[in-house]
């Protein structure tokens, strides 16, 4: 089934209380052109992802998901190498994400059919899955939905992965594919209920508490 997606969460996120543009100090991103690095900072706290995809994207960022190349090169994991069966390769946050044959299967089978909110398989690239930066012009209505889709993919890759190393269960990307809409349908239904609680507590004229009435 087809997942759907909303665009109520619009907007550039906050950090601290002050807008991700006014802080005059960015931290680079590797392999990014000048000035995007404050984009990615941003998309990192966009308010339409929960707080488990914030962590996700946070640490995909700054290339520090455990990943077993990042671990290795800290002396707490015993190989670099990538665990799905026949890989080999290092398993860096960009292979385990992007670059993977496994991670290449689900975004090939991850689509306009699956979630309606990804383009066709060949305009997805590395830097828009990572970071969410696109060199085509996307309405911040678009991005919301787009963004929230593709960490819930990157969600259900990592925990798909992180299965198959703590329980050896190999989990078909059909499978892998059903997280991450379960994924999006609850961010979806726990933005309804705070739309409904946050209707629910105005007043009239839309300020407020609604006063109550005297008690009988």
């Amino acid at each position: 089934m087809a997942v759907g997606c909303f665009g109520s969460f619009v907007g550039g996120a906050t950090h601290g209380g002050q807008d991700s543009k006014e802080r005059e100090e960015v931290s680079p991103v590797r392999g990014l052109a000048v000035g995007e690095p404050s984009t990615v900072w941003r998309n990192v706290n966009h308010p339409v992802l929960p707080n488990r995809l914030r962590d996700l994207a946070w640490m995909a960022a700054h290339e520090i998901l455990p990943a077993r190349a990042v671990m290795h090169s800290r002396g707490m994991s015993a190989t670099p190498t990538c665990p799905r069966p026949g890989c080999g390769a290092p398993e860096s946050v960009r292979h385990l994400l992007w670059e993977c044959g496994a991670a290449e299967d689900l975004w090939a089978t991850a689509g306009s059919l699956q979630f309606l909110c990804l383009p066709a398989g060949e305009v997805l690239n590395a830097q828009l899955v990572l970071y969410g930066v696109s060199q085509t012009k996307i309405t911040s209505k678009d991005f919301a939905q787009l963004w929230l889709a593709l960490n819930a993919v990157k969600d259900a890759i990592w925990t798909s992965r992180n299965l198959l190393v703590g329980k050896r269960m190999q989990i078909p990307p059909v499978a892998a594919l059903q997280m991450a809409a379960a994924t999006m349908k609850n961010r979806l239904c726990a933005h309804t209920d705070e739309g409904a609680g946050a209707t629910r507590n105005k007043g009239p004229g839309g300020g407020g508490l609604a006063s109550r009435g005297k008690d009988t």
